[in-house]
């Protein structure tokens, strides 16, 4: 929370996660401005709402990690990585920091990436693998900065594709995409309650709806909840 952040937005954003219902919501990092103790608090509210309506996974962004707001994050919102195996038996998700003390810069690190292996090992086949964490692996058109901040993007990058992982979900640059790499979808995430906009770009998130192998992606307007599809995407073992 900040600034930036608007009352109306996250109104919205409620009202069409009650409509919807989801199974799930990943809230991909970057939930305040600068991590101090009273943005923590409205952050932990708006959270706790959420999981009111469904279940609610969060990851920190580097926003969240700035003045020592890491401290905040785990007395008041909980874990920084998680593993969610889905109900229906369809897909797993699993969490994971890449936030950084007060920089910009991310990394997941040699221990995460030994504990995101030992997971990823331990999730069936037929399962979608989906993975996220807030900072992306491949340059994002229109964020004005066409490169990986990512630190350690090449080492992660083969965890993931020697591991089969069908879906990366990443957040950080504000600016919604989906690309095809690897035969992974890396969809990265827009701003959803604030009005922190590059270009014409309007707040919104990302809806997934997996079935039967089939993924649709669309994107929600969080002003009007229309959506926009960016098609069908077909996992490779479906």
């Amino acid at each position: 929370m900040g600034r930036n952040f608007s009352h109306e937005l996250k109104n919205n954003i409620l009202n069409q996660i009650e409509g919807e219902n989801p199974d799930l919501v990943i809230v991909s990092g970057d939930l305040t401005t600068n991590g101090y103790s009273h943005e923590y608090e409205e952050a932990a509210a708006f959270v706790d709402h959420l999981q009111s309506l469904t279940k609610t996974y969060v990851i920190p962004g580097n926003h969240d990690a700035r003045k020592v707001g890491l401290f905040h994050y785990e007395s008041m919102i909980g874990n920084r990585k998680f593993v969610h195996m889905g109900k229906d038996g369809e897909y797993a998700v699993i969490g994971l920091d890449s936030s950084e003390p007060d920089i910009n810069d991310g990394q997941i690190g040699i221990d995460q990436m030994e504990w995101l292996k030992a997971e990823l090992v331990k999730i069936p086949e037929e399962r979608a693998k989906v993975v996220t964490f807030h900072h992306h692996i491949i340059p994002i058109p229109q964020t004005g900065r066409e490169k990986n901040i990512l630190l350690d993007f090449r080492d992660l990058i083969h965890i993931l594709t020697e591991n089969g992982v069908d879906f990366v979900l990443n957040g950080h640059k504000h600016v919604p995409n989906v690309w095809m790499f690897n035969n992974m979808v890396v969809l990265n995430s827009g701003t959803a309650t604030t009005d922190k906009l590059r270009g014409n770009m309007y707040a919104s998130y990302n809806e997934l709806e997996i079935k039967d192998g089939e993924v649709l992606v669309n994107l929600v307007k969080t002003e009007t909840g229309s959506k926009k599809s960016d098609g069908t995407l077909f996992r490779g073992s479906a």
